[in-house]
C-alpha cells in the first residue's frame, strides 16, 4: 500500500493534509492530489522536480531507484547516463539559484507495476551567474517497489528554440 510523503521530509502525510505535521512543507502547492495510482505516479515525479526547486538532493534520492536509474538528459552529456547523473546533479543544486517550473500536457499509463509518464515542463534558474529558460518534453518510467512508486528511467528533451522548429511544430505541421 503506497503511504504518502512529505517531499520535504519523507514524513508520512495524509491524503486530505495542506501541510506537512513535522516540517510544515506545503503539500498543496504540489496541486497533486493523492489518490488514485496516476495520481500516485505524479505525485513522485513532481516530489522529483521539486526536489530540484528545493536544492535537496536526499528528496530526490527518496524517490529515484538509484541501482537501476538511467537517463537522457537535455543538459551536457547527452549520451546515456547512470546513476552518476544524480551525483552531478547534488553537485549542481549546490550552485543552483532562482528555480522555478510549471508542468503540463500530463499522460500516465500504467501497465501492472510499471508507469510511464509523459508531460512539458518549462523551468528557469540560474547556475552560477548562467541564467537559463528551458521548455522540454520528459518521459518517466517509474516501477512499484514495496509501497510506493520509484523513477527508474528519464528522458528530458528541449524543445528546438532555433530555426523551423522553434516552441514545436508549426501550425499546419510539417514543412515538406
Amino acid at each position: 500500500m503506497w503511504v504518502p510523503r512529505c517531499p520535504s521530509c519523507g514524513a508520512e502525510v495524509g491524503e486530505a493534509d495542506n501541510f506537512c505535521r513535522r516540517c510544515g512543507f506545503s503539500l498543496s502547492q504540489l496541486g497533486v492530489p493523492l489518490g488514485s495510482p496516476e495520481d500516485e505516479v505524479k505525485a513522485v515525479i513532481i516530489q522529483r522536480i521539486d526536489g530540484i526547486r528545493r536544492r535537496d538532493a536526499e528528496a530526490i534520492g527518496r524517490v529515484v531507484e538509484r541501482d537501476v536509474y538511467t537517463k537522457f538528459d537535455d543538459w551536457p552529456p547527452f549520451e546515456r547516463q547512470g546513476p552518476e547523473a544524480l551525483d552531478r546533479e547534488a553537485e549542481a543544486l549546490k550552485v543552483l539559484r532562482d528555480y522555478s517550473y510549471e508542468t503540463g500536457d500530463w499522460r500516465i499509463d500504467i501497465v501492472d507495476d510499471v508507469a510511464v509518464a509523459s508531460f512539458t515542463i518549462r523551468y528557469r534558474g540560474a547556475i552560477r551567474d548562467v541564467s537559463f529558460d528551458v521548455r522540454s518534453r520528459v518521459t518517466s518510467v517509474l516501477v512499484r517497489r514495496g509501497d510506493g512508486w520509484r523513477i527508474i528511467h528519464e528522458h528530458w528533451s528541449s524543445f528546438p528554440e532555433r530555426g523551423p522548429w522553434k516552441g514545436g511544430v508549426r501550425r499546419g505541421g510539417f514543412p515538406w
